[in-house]
């Protein structure tokens, strides 16, 4: 009788101790998972005006959009420069005996490239607000410092 009662002990246990390691844990802190909302117009420009409080016209749209596009087929040679770099770092890294010399010049131009990308974001975000009418750019203004 003794085994038997050792057995179910054991059997229990394990199982408080699986049910408390997956149910036990503490809720993960507030916000945890969100992304941190930015203030950059980002890849969405009209959802970030619609939080912002700003309508825009049909016209403004439409420029918005254009503007949008020709940032877009800007930054797709960028992307694949940058992917095609990372493809040479993990390469190199993989070998048995990388070379510094070749990871260094890939790094240093993968932040050349980065540096352009970032460029052409500032200025699409430029172009875009320099579509809004006065008005409109106190909103933005508003929304930026909250």
């Amino acid at each position: 009788m003794t085994k038997k009662r050792f057995y179910i002990f054991a059997i229990l246990t394990i199982f408080l101790a699986t049910f408390l390691s997956v149910y036990g844990q503490p809720p993960p802190p507030a916000g945890h998972g969100k992304k941190h909302e930015n203030k950059k117009l980002g890849p969405d420009p009209f959802q970030f005006f619609r939080k912002a409080g700003i309508t825009l016209s049909s016209e403004q749209t439409n420029q918005i959009y254009e503007i949008a596009m020709k940032s877009i087929n800007e930054e797709q040679p960028i992307r694949e420069e940058i992917e095609k770099i990372d493809y040479n770092m993990k390469t190199e890294l993989m070998k048995d005996n990388p070379d510094r010399n070749i990871l260094r010049d890939l790094i240093n131009r993968k932040k050349e490239i980065e540096a352009k990308r970032d460029c052409l974001i500032i200025f699409r975000d430029l172009d875009i607000i320099g579509i809004l009418t006065p008005e409109q750019k106190v909103l933005l203004n508003k929304y930026r410092k909250m």
